[in-house]
């Protein structure tokens, strides 16, 4: 076991899955259960959402496993406050060569001039209640706490 760190401005992490070349996925989130998606690849966290189109219509949130291939399954909310299932699917070097990766690349290039960050979807306290009913995330069997 090792400490994987948090996402810059979170302050806490929860690992969802592992590959068998040691990539891990799962999320980070603050005291007010603010949660973002990762993915932890040779010593480094990443947002998932900095790897997805910035027209996306989703925030991803909490990713749960990732295969030998590099796909992410999880969960994410859309813009108008769904929960959805994802599924990522890497544009890398044994698959970089498919039409929906190469549709990616010529639109994160064309993306690439827009200096402006994608919202973070803020739950409901309502919301942010059930989840941590739901997903139970402690430290060590104990509850989180925190300003709400």
């Amino acid at each position: 076991m090792r400490p994987l760190g948090t996402l810059p401005g979170y302050d806490n992490s929860a690992a969802g899955g592992i590959n068998d070349r040691g990539d891990v996925v799962g999320t980070s989130y603050d005291v007010n259960f603010n949660l973002r998606a990762f993915l932890w690849q040779n010593g480094v966290m990443t947002d998932l959402n900095a790897l997805v189109p910035a027209s996306s219509q989703m925030s991803l949130w909490f990713a749960t496993a990732i295969n030998s291939r590099g796909d992410i399954v999880g969960f994410g909310l859309t813009s108008g406050g769904d929960v959805h299932g994802f599924l990522a699917t890497p544009c890398d070097g044994n698959r970089g060569d498919t039409e929906s990766c190469k549709d990616d690349a010529e639109g994160a290039a064309a993306e690439a001039d827009e200096t402006t960050e994608r919202p973070h979807p803020v739950l409901s306290e309502d919301a942010r209640k059930l989840l941590q009913q739901r997903l139970r995330f402690s430290r060590f069997g104990v509850p989180l706490t925190g300003p709400r």
